[in-house]
């Protein structure tokens, strides 16, 4: 044994082994109080799961009344399929319907509605509206094809229209533009609004590949619909840009009017980035550009011009930076100057986070997401590339020995198939164009971004 453990156990007899402290009792935290609204979901899509699995995660609800504010419960739940297992612990007292008219109630303070497309989701928030509800919606393209028939339903019944998550998702940018620069003149709005296409272009441009196969790979990574229509044809951009335009400049834009195409010689024009091949990035990246889908709309006097078409612009740009899914706006206002935001733009948990807070603005009293604006008119959206502005023009297969004089004095630099022109309007640059035999696309070149 030991000598030093043996004097220990001899000399110094140790104290008696204290009684082990009993393990403490588990805290029992109870789920907040659901003082707030009274929710009733219409859809239950992937973004209407991520939506319900907040409203009823009682750790949500503590944070949400931590923060000083009141818990919404949700009280019902829409959707034609009831059956699908979502991952959802819905409990019993929250009503599940497939007529969503059942929820129209004296039950219900606010209506979320993610149904989608613009008919029955339309009809949906007009009947919440006159029924009382106030209605939250992610809905951009139901807000751009009818904002204006909705504003003045919801002005007629006094209830309050919020979508802040139809524009960008979890970047809030509505709110801001209403509020913070309410002080200010908005003179352009412009930016990358969809992270589809720009994930498909950039990865088009870094990676040296088509069209077709980014897309496949952008669907298989969950970046791009199984029908990606809305997004590549420019919609889903377009959307975003009439809504923006509404609460920058006082009207509702007719979405039809807002050109989703870059302008084609001996060709058809594509909408959205359907044309942008792996080629035409080759081009521009040697002359120092890349090809983006800005959506774009500019202030004079009482005009408003924009588009939404793919455009030609420096890499190190703001905007030509700007890679994979991420969104970029950016405003230019008198006097604050410019003014950018950037961020997710799509998906489940960004969309929810914007529904969610729009809700908890209408616990709070806030009204409709264009604040005190007064009702609005439409608005005339006429083409932006009817001016002078420099072009990249490419044109596949031709050699630069086949340009001719007339077009080499337009161009400011050129490579094997494609040049930037000077300044020209787009009938002059067109006209000189038209002789060639093969098919052209003309790029418009943002000079300033």
């Amino acid at each position: 044994m030991d000598h030093d453990a043996q004097m220990t156990d001899s000399s110094f007899p140790s104290d008696p082994a204290p009684e082990p402290e009993a393990a403490p009792e588990p805290e029992t935290v109870s789920a907040p109080e659901r003082t707030g609204p009274r929710v009733a979901l219409f859809g239950l899509g992937t973004v209407g799961t991520a939506v319900a699995a907040r409203l009823l995660d009682p750790a949500w609800a503590a944070g949400v009344v931590a923060r000083g504010q009141a818990a919404p419960r949700l009280v019902g739940i829409a959707d034609l399929d009831l059956d699908t297992d979502r991952g959802l612990l819905i409990p019993a007292d929250v009503r599940q319907v497939t007529d969503y008219h059942e929820l129209l109630d004296d039950e219900v303070d606010i209506v979320i509605e993610l149904i989608g497309g613009s008919g029955v989701a339309g009809q949906a928030v007009l009947d919440a509206l006159a029924a009382g509800k106030s209605v939250v919606t992610a809905n951009k393209d139901l807000v751009a094809r009818r904002g204006k028939e909705l504003e003045e339903a919801a002005r007629e019944a006094g209830q309050s229209l919020r979508f802040e998550a139809a524009v960008l998702a979890g970047v809030p940018v509505l709110g801001p533009l209403v509020d913070e620069l309410s002080a200010n003149e908005v003179g352009h709005i412009r930016g990358i609004f969809n992270g589809t296409t720009n994930y498909i272009l950039s990865t088009m441009a870094s990676d040296a590949r088509e069209y077709a196969d980014v897309l496949a790979e952008a669907q298989a990574r969950g970046y791009a619909e199984a029908d990606p229509v809305s997004d590549v044809e420019g919609w889903d951009a377009a959307y975003k840009l009439v809504i923006l335009s509404r609460l920058a400049w006082g009207g509702w834009i007719d979405i039809e009017a807002v050109r989703r195409s870059a302008p084609a010689v001996g060709g058809e024009s594509a909408d959205g980035i359907l044309g942008v091949k792996r080629s035409h990035m080759s081009v521009a990246a040697r002359l120092g550009l890349v090809l983006k889908l800005v959506s774009r709309a500019e202030r004079s006097g009482d005009l408003v011009h924009g588009a939404v078409t793919p455009m030609a612009l420096k890499g190190d740009s703001r905007l030509g930076a700007t890679s994979g899914v991420t969104n970029y706006v950016e405003f230019t206002a008198e006097p604050v100057g410019r003014v950018s935001m950037a961020g997710p733009g799509a998906g489940g948990p960004a969309t929810s986070s914007a529904i969610l807070a729009d809700v908890l603005a209408l616990g709070s009293g806030a009204g409709s997401t264009w604040g005190k604006l007064p009702p609005a008119d439409g608005l005339e959206l006429e083409d932006d590339l009817g001016g002078e502005r420099g072009w990249l023009v490419v044109v596949e297969g031709l050699g630069e020995a086949g340009f001719s004089d007339g077009v080499k004095e337009l161009a400011l630099a050129s490579t094997d198939e494609g040049f930037v022109s000077r300044p020209a309007c787009l009938t002059a640059m067109t006209a000189k164009l038209g002789h060639f035999d093969r098919p052209i696309t003309v790029y418009p070149v943002l000079a300033d971004a």
